[in-house]
């Protein structure tokens, strides 16, 4: 048995199970994301796009078995977005469904497309407001202590800006 495995779950009728224990740090699987061009992610069958997800700016498919990881309010892992993996953040017994805060996903991808947006310049302090997968709005702080707030929607695969202000 490998140390992870696809089974049933509620994320397109799968899920990602361990079939070893992994200690609390373990790295329990990598993501092995495969980057998309727009004609690429124009291309994908319309029930790949919602494995896709972008971070600083560019899309990314996940492919898998990590497409399949579930949600949970209380996961299991955490994302490494530096590694490119999930990592263990409390004990997974053998046979247990691998699982990761998606909210938490989405803000990750919502801070690295305002790294990306702000490039060079550093953000301060960064909050999301409100909306989810596909709309959102967030506020941030940059270090001369201007705050900008964005409207974003998730077009084509990636997040765009549909209105912006500074306040000084």
């Amino acid at each position: 048995m490998s140390d992870i495995f696809i089974g049933s779950g509620k994320l397109a009728g799968k899920g990602v199970y361990v079939g070893r224990d992994f200690n609390v740090g373990e790295i329990v699987k990598y993501y092995d994301l495969k980057p998309l061009t727009q004609s690429m992610f124009d291309h994908l069958p319309e029930e790949e796009k919602m494995f896709v997800h972008s971070f600083w700016g560019e899309m990314y498919l996940f492919p898998e078995p990590s497409r399949y990881t579930n949600h949970s309010a209380t996961p299991n892992t955490r994302s490494d977005l530096e590694k490119m993996c999930d990592i263990a953040i409390k004990p997974i017994k053998r046979g247990e469904m691998i699982t990761t805060n998606a909210t938490r996903e989405i803000q990750n991808e919502l801070e690295t497309f305002v790294e990306a947006y702000e490039s060079p310049r550093k953000v301060a302090h960064f909050t999301w407001l409100t909306g989810g997968y596909r709309n959102a709005t967030i506020q941030y702080t940059l270090p001369n202590r201007s705050q900008k707030t964005l409207r974003l929607k998730r077009v084509s695969g990636n997040w765009r800006i549909l209105k912006g202000r500074v306040q000084n």
